[in-house]
């Protein structure tokens, strides 16, 4: 192969390399997102510092000062990741909340 060839290919290979790290595959699909029927987004706001996923009592807290209990485990790791922030009216006087983080969604409470 000539010289120039082989720069070309090499040049190739290091585009794809790079968009392969550019670009985000999520696990998150339509059929997840059945469990959020008649719940309405009330909020987008970003994590505060890194997000090491959900654990029983763990808390949370956003950027717009709220702050959620979890309900389950999950593992996930993020820096500042967006956080969508779901609620459903289950009564007049009860909220249920979930929120999806990365391509995860979390059953939580609210606390502020």
């Amino acid at each position: 192969m000539r010289m120039r060839q082989k720069k070309l290919i090499v040049l190739g290979l290091i585009c794809l390399l790079l968009a392969s790290f550019s670009t985000s595959v999520y696990a998150l699909d339509a059929d997840d997102l059945t469990e959020l029927v008649g719940y309405t987004i009330i909020a987008s706001s970003k994590a505060v510092g890194a997000f090491e996923g959900a654990d029983y009592d763990k808390l949370v807290e956003l950027d717009n000062g709220m702050i959620f209990r979890f309900k389950e485990y999950k593992y996930s790791y993020s820096y500042r990741p967006t956080v969508i922030v779901f609620a459903f009216p289950y009564s007049e006087s009860i909220l249920l909340y979930k929120l999806i983080i990365k391509d995860k969604i979390y059953d939580v409470d609210r606390l502020r």
